[in-house]
């Protein structure tokens, strides 16, 4: 009976049907190829292992467990891995991929250029995802021309490969040329965080301390944010060593003992077929013949100086072997011999077409695999700054925002925003500033949180039209993209905005970073619903600490809270609570209300009509909106 198996590869489903499973290491190389674009590293390197258990001879095995090795960590071990893959197949790309990325993990990126070359020079695809590894890694290197004109190339072989548009980019925005990066950035800009799974994450070609650019930019932190030291944030962190592995290759006997030596073939070489074999002999009693023995196996005889023989190696198993030369004097005796480690593998010629067809995909696969991915975040922030120095400040920022906000740990990133916030008339950095009454003595500035509301908004909105009030409507984040044109409406009344968080959480409970990603995420999201900078800040339920009080400094928030609370009134009624609230503002004050169904919806009608029925003056928290930058 036939089985049916299917395997997914990236993006390519194969299904295969035969009598028996694959004969081979065919199907374990599938199978941990669908597993590491699982991201299962363990998974796959397990599956790599057995396929190299079924084959010794395989290297497309060995170079999968090296791949997986270095997803699980264990960088050593991989590099062992490739090679001995490229021992057993010097023309397979993907060995020479994998000590790219190696190198590339250990720092030395020269090295990882030249090994991702050789890796391009033998590949039959995915040459677009090697020359972009290429290009990449020149621009690191501040080889710009050259990382252009290689990325220009990827580019060319593959117009949607992200990391080719990234590195053209990047080589654009060094070089000057920046008008160009941002076109080609844009093109590779996507709305995803990540690079697919089962890849290598390349990071920023120029804005990370490892990169030539970062240098001569002067780029670090503690650099840009001189202007305010105590908003600085550094982190630490801690690296685990992974646990080293050894692998057990045979030691190779030397291939010259003291009168003998073999010239060919090369010790631990990969041989098929039929192999010539030539010894040179330099001893001083006469030697009348050569045996050639392949693991004890007697192979072949010489008796014509200089002594050269072939060694069929068909004769034996495919695998690690011992080939051993033994010189023998007219007397029949053993005097000189040399030894020497062969790989012989001819079972490659004669594999079932399923095998072959399946280590074809498993070498492809981990080309791509091998090759460096750029993460869409740092092409975002690589676009912000093309845009800045384009002179498109705005949308520069709107760029950081949305890198800031999904990884703040991004190097460069926090000082990109914070110093464009500057830059665009933000108070970032500075001190805190805090409003607890309203600007002018006996005014009221009426507040509104947790907006927009679908029902509530627009019904506020109706009854301060009726009594010709202007109000400050502090806005939740992500209630503000669910529905951006109750923001455009809020604002096209004449009201003021300003943020509440982007989640309504308590603001107390998370570190600096996260206080400061919640005000960033509102403020972006604010903007992309009406085209206006916020800067006003109310924290929700009036959670303020030392963290959060920096972080509003630091971001350009001004924070704002109340001396009268509608949820001081609860469960009283509407006329109740008029009353009350009026007689207490009567020299002044900012009034909490909400967008929800609260008190707020039995007692704003009956408010509006005491201060109107007194002629009190209602403002905003700045007469005339100064703390909204208009954008």
């Amino acid at each position: 009976m036939a089985i049916r198996r299917t395997f997914t590869i990236g993006a390519v489903t194969l299904l295969l049907a035969s009598p028996i499973a694959l004969a081979g290491a065919g199907e374990y190389l599938l199978t941990g190829c669908q597993e590491m674009y699982r991201g299962n590293w363990q998974a796959a390197h397990d599956a790599f292992a057995q396929g190299a258990a079924t084959d010794e001879s395989c290297a497309e095995a060995f170079a999968g467990q090296g791949a997986a090795l270095l997803q699980l960590g264990n960088v050593t071990a991989a590099d062992e891995r490739f090679a001995r893959a490229r021992v057993l197949s010097p023309e397979m790309a993907c060995a020479y991929a994998g000590t790219a990325a190696c190198r590339h993990i250990q720092g030395e990126d020269y090295a990882a250029m030249i090994e991702y070359r050789e890796a391009l020079s033998r590949a039959n695809s995915h040459r677009a995802a090697l020359r972009a590894s290429v290009a990449w890694l020149a621009c690191r290197l501040g080889l710009y021309e050259s990382g252009l004109q290689e990325a220009a190339a990827a580019v060319s072989e593959s117009p949607s490969d992200p990391l080719a548009q990234h590195v053209y980019g990047a080589a654009l925005l060094a070089l000057g040329r920046h008008a160009e990066a941002v076109e080609a950035l844009g093109r590779a800009d996507t709305s995803s965080f990540t690079a697919e799974p089962g890849v290598f994450e390349a990071g920023s070609a120029l804005l990370a301390p490892e990169a030539a650019y970062w240098a001569a930019q002067g780029l670090a932190d503690e650099q840009r944010l001189a202007l305010a030291p105590e908003h600085l944030l550094t982190g630490a962190g801690c690296v685990v060593e992974p646990e080293q592995t050894t692998m057990d290759l045979p030691p190779s006997p030397p291939a010259t003992s003291d009168g003998l030596r073999i010239l060919s073939p090369e010790p631990n070489s990969t041989v098929s077929g039929i192999v010539p074999l030539e010894v040179e002999i330099k001893t001083a009693e006469p030697i009348r013949h050569i045996a050639v023995l392949l693991d004890s196996q007697f192979m072949a005889l010489s008796n014509v100086q200089p002594f050269r023989t072939t060694i069929d190696t068909n004769r034996v198993a495919d695998g690690l072997r011992e080939l051993r030369v033994e010189g023998y004097t007219n007397g029949g005796q053993a005097s000189v011999s040399a030894s020497m480690t062969l790989r012989v593998l001819n079972a490659a010629r004669t594999l079932d077409p399923r095998e072959r067809s399946a280590r074809k995909i498993a070498q492809e696969e981990l080309c791509s695999l091998l090759s460096l991915r750029a993460t869409p975040l740092t092409n975002r922030q690589l676009l912000g700054r093309a845009l800045e120095a384009d002179g498109r400040h705005d949308e520069a920022i709107a760029a950081y925002e949305y890198v800031y906000a999904h990884d703040p740990l991004l190097p460069a990133v926090r000082s990109d925003l914070l110093l464009g916030y500057r830059s665009m008339g933000l108070q970032a950095l500075g001190t805190s500033h805090e409003v607890y009454v309203p600007g002018q003595p006996g005014t009221i500035s009426l507040t509104f949180d947790d907006g927009p509301h679908p029902v509530m908004t627009p019904w506020i909105l109706d009854l301060l039209d009726r009594y010709n009030y202007r109000a400050t409507f502090f806005l939740v984040g992500k209630q503000a993209l669910m529905y951006p044109e109750l923001v455009r409406e809020i604002v096209k009344r004449g009201h003021q905005i300003g943020g509440h968080s982007h989640t309504h959480c308590n603001l107390c409970a998370l570190d600096r970073l996260g206080i400061e990603q919640e005000l960033v995420r509102s403020r972006a999201a604010i903007r992309q619903a009406c085209g206006r900078t916020v800067t006003l800040f109310r924290p929700p339920g009036g959670n303020y600490n030392a963290d959060v009080r920096q972080a509003a400094a630091a971001t350009g928030f001004t924070s704002v809270f109340w001396t009268e609370n509608i949820g001081n009134y609860p469960g009283m009624a509407g006329p109740t609570i008029a009353e009350a609230m009026n007689t207490k503002l009567a020299n002044g004050g900012i009034v909490l209300l909400h967008n929800g169904y609260d008190e707020t919806e039995v007692a704003l009608p009956y408010l509006l009509e005491k201060l109107k029925a007194r002629n009190a003056r209602c403002i905003t928290i700045q007469p005339g909106g100064d703390e909204t930058l208009g954008r």
